[in-house]
């Protein structure tokens, strides 16, 4: 029963083989030659806009920054895939949209940075609490796998230090 509840919660994950699969169908039955646009355009849309709103749908509850950050991810993602599936000759907008992957890409660095020094704060602060963590969408095995991996460290520094 925690199987089902859990695809049920993550059913975005769920479906994300089947859209991986429908588009490399997609790669090998477009005729690339005579619509290379249109197969751009289609397989920019389904990894650039439709897989990070549903994702954005399935995981409506999280904070709205780590939702952010997460469909901002899935767009930069979603911009290199595509330039996976869609055949050097036949990418016209994939071209431009490089530049626009990266800059994205140092944003969502930029801000994983800041998360993971938060992080931090939160598990080798003086009262590590993992409820802390799962408000900023970690999932609650693995804060508290963090908090007990500081401990663990906290303790070997004691240790080693003599204190």
């Amino acid at each position: 029963m925690k199987v089902a509840s859990a695809i049920g919660r993550n059913w975005f994950y769920a479906l994300l083989p089947l859209w991986l699969i429908a588009s490399l169908g997609f790669r090998s039955t477009h005729p690339w030659a005579s619509q290379p646009q249109l197969g751009e355009a289609i397989t920019l849309f389904d990894w650039c806009i439709f897989i990070p709103l549903t994702f954005a749908i399935c995981y409506r509850g999280m904070s709205r920054r780590a939702l952010f950050l997460r469909v901002l991810a899935l767009i930069c993602g979603g911009i290199w895939l595509a330039g996976k599936l869609v055949p050097a000759d036949a990418q016209n907008l994939l071209q431009t949209m490089g530049a626009m992957r990266w800059l994205g890409l140092s944003v969502v660095l930029l801000f994983e940075v800041a998360a993971i020094v938060a992080m931090l704060r939160i598990v080798f602060g003086a009262t590590p609490d993992p409820r802390a963590l799962t408000d900023q969408g970690i999932p609650p095995i693995v804060a508290r796998l963090m908090i007990a991996e500081a401990k663990f460290w906290r303790w070997l520094w004691a240790c080693l230090t003599g204190k």
